[in-house]
């Protein structure tokens, strides 16, 4: 059974964008997702704003048993909503205690960072 993987990110389409930067960062999200969808995982994407009601994530994070959490940088760099972060790093921790988290420094980069912590589990 492929490794399940989680992404919890800010859509593109958010205020928290700027207007410019919307339609280069969809593009990313789009080849993201598309590498993320043809690799051997089981990936889905969560894509929420600290606006919207909080319990899309917990519902999503109970749906099933995800082996990796990735967190996007929107979300964990951005001084603003770090409140949101932590909420969601607690909600994690307290519905998935055996869930690994990934993070990368790009979008770009999902994928590597995926197969880093799960091959970091592997050698253990």
């Amino acid at each position: 059974m492929a490794p399940s993987v989680l992404g919890i990110g800010i859509p593109a389409t958010s205020d928290m964008v700027p207007l410019l930067a919307r339609g280069s960062l969809q593009k990313s999200l789009n080849v993201m997702e598309a590498d993320m969808n043809a690799s051997p995982y089981d990936w889905e994407m969560l894509y929420i704003t600290p606006d919207m009601a909080f319990d899309l994530c917990t519902t999503k994070l109970r749906e099933k048993m995800w082996d990796v959490v990735m967190i996007g940088m929107g979300i964990r760099k951005t001084d603003a909503v770090v409140p949101f972060f932590e909420c969601i790093v607690n909600a994690v921790h307290k519905e998935l205690p055996e869930a690994k988290f990934a993070f990368s420094n790009s979008i770009e980069k999902t994928r590597e960072a995926v197969d880093r912590v799960l091959a970091s589990e592997e050698d253990r």
